[in-house]
């Protein structure tokens, strides 16, 4: 018996072993273009920055987008989660969400008076600030805090053993995102200025208060270290890319 038992806390380990996942701190630069009829333009300039302890995964998403009708959208996510032991892939169990949504005048934000604390300036996933966001803008920005998960996944899920259109759904203990739907469509390549990089190529929605998103997005892994290197997501009005920048 006592055999078998160490044979058992063997296995408990290696299936540990197994399922802990080291991402050293990554930053990634984007740029992020719009897409509408025959507007092509880059509207935003983005940074994701993310890492992983082996258990504890966090990352943040920071964009800012050009002058829009005397405007600016300035975007700030962050996602700390535990990626706890799962049968195949890591469980999530969010620790820590924000989503924060400032909309200002563009010689203010350029200003020395811009003050992003301020209630009046912003609006959050929390419904905390006196900004007035609708509530379009506001379910985009928790759907971009629960996107930053996804780069865990990029690392951990073995594409390689999966077949085109092969489909994994993965829970998720949050606030907001119940679980995501990750849609493997195949092996692929994308363009970069003049550098074409091997992709694996995945399509995944997230499910609300057991309804799907209505926002379905592409995402382009490199295949050589499982950087995103391409976001693409369909809008009431056109289309948002995230371009990798190099």
């Amino acid at each position: 018996m006592k055999k078998i038992l160490l044979i058992a806390m063997g296995l408990l380990a290696a299936f540990a072993l197994k399922a802990a996942l080291t991402i050293p701190f990554t930053e990634v630069p984007y740029n992020v273009n719009y897409h509408w009829g025959i507007i092509d333009v880059n509207i935003a300039h983005g940074t994701v920055k993310y890492q992983c302890d082996g258990t504890n995964f966090s990352g943040t998403l920071d964009g800012v987008s050009i002058p829009w009708e005397g405007h600016v959208i300035v975007v700030s996510d962050t996602l700390h989660t535990q990626m706890l032991p799962g049968q195949k892939y890591s469980l999530e169990k969010i620790t820590y969400q924000s989503g924060w949504y400032r909309r200002p005048k563009a010689k203010y934000f350029r200003s020395n008076d811009y003050d992003a604390a301020n209630p009046a300036n912003y609006k959050n996933i929390a419904g905390e600030g006196q900004y007035d966001a609708s509530n379009n803008s506001m379910e985009a920005i928790a759907i971009t805090s629960d996107m930053i998960g996804m780069y865990y996944y990029a690392n951990e899920i073995d594409f390689e053993a999966m077949e085109p259109n092969q489909e994994i759904t993965l829970p998720i203990e949050g606030v907001y995102a119940q679980e995501v739907k990750i849609t493997y469509q195949g092996k692929g390549s994308y363009e970069i200025e003049n550098t074409t990089y091997p992709t694996y190529n995945v399509m995944f929605e997230y499910n609300y208060h057991g309804k799907m998103s209505g926002y379905p997005v592409q995402m382009r892994i490199r295949q050589s270290d499982r950087l995103p290197i391409f976001l693409s997501a369909s809008i009431p009005v056109g289309k948002v890319e995230m371009i990798y920048n190099p």
